[in-house]
């Protein structure tokens, strides 16, 4: 069989179980209005890896630990920090493994990083560092790398109210919106997310995650097209004997109705070159 027939034939019978398309007709959402807030424009600087070196010790200038092997995780990370940690100044600080950061009502938020206990295995490893401020310095970015992944956290400078952003951030045109997307095969979220700004917090209005059975369904942002309209690259892996590189891709546009926002396909889904 041909390999048109053979791509033809599998875009008729879902793709292996996994229709674009039918992702996407599904994907139609009810606006979601959380009771409370959930706990992005920054710039990944964390990498994976060793959180700790053996021989970190005192960072109390916020420049990389005495001691640490200056090609580590941990040193790259604290020297973008420290240079983070210049620019910002307001009484942000960094002590050691705490990170301060002061809030306009109470008292100041307080991240702790930490290594690991090997008599507690409930307690995972984790380093926080600040990013720097979102483009209207309303909130903290702050970047959590854990042994298996990272989160980024918008916290609020005015509350400390903490949201769990999954990923960098794109804001609409307007400034109303902002849209997150973020690839994971593994634990990590794996989705699309749009958050509204209302008085100086964020509130999710709209979430896309693929089903347990839809895990190889992906997305990544490309741009705005208007405050009302996101164009998405959407990704699918499929069998090798569909596509030589076994994934399949299409353009999809996020686009709001009202208080609804619509997933929806934009293109025929091509095989990957």
């Amino acid at each position: 069989m041909a390999p048109a027939d053979r791509l033809g034939r599998a875009l008729r019978t879902g793709l292996t179980g996994l229709s674009l398309c039918a992702v996407l007709a599904a994907a139609e959402a009810v606006p979601v209005a959380p009771p409370n807030p959930r706990p992005a424009a920054a710039v990944g600087i964390a990498p994976r890896g060793a959180l700790f070196t053996p021989a970190s010790a005192s960072a109390s200038e916020a420049s990389a630990p005495a001691g640490a092997d200056d090609g580590s995780d941990e040193a790259f990370r604290a020297r973008a920090e420290a240079e983070v940690l210049r620019r910002v100044g307001a009484g942000v600080r960094r002590e050691d493994q705490r990170l301060w950061l002061p809030i306009a009502k109470g008292r100041p938020v307080v991240l702790d990083s930490r290594r690991a206990d090997p008599s507690d295995p409930a307690s995972p490893e984790v380093d926080f560092r600040l990013d720097g401020l979102s483009p209207d310095r309303e909130f903290y970015v702050v970047r959590a790398t854990l042994a298996a992944g990272s989160e980024l956290l918008w916290i609020s400078r005015a509350d400390g109210t903490r949201y769990a952003m999954h990923g960098n951030v794109h804001p609409s045109p307007d400034g109303r919106h902002l849209v997150v997307t973020h690839a994971s095969p593994g634990t990590e979220f794996n989705g699309v997310v749009i958050w509204r700004r209302e008085d100086g917090r964020l509130v999710e209005r709209y979430r896309f995650q693929p089903t347990p059975d839809q895990t190889a369904v992906s997305f990544r942002f490309l741009r705005w097209r208007d405050a009302d309209t996101i164009e998405l690259a959407q990704f699918a892996e499929v069998d090798p004997s569909t596509c030589g590189l076994g994934t399949l891709s299409a353009t999809a546009l996020l686009s709001r109705k009202g208080e609804r926002w619509i997933l929806r396909s934009a293109s025929a889904p091509r095989c990957e070159p």
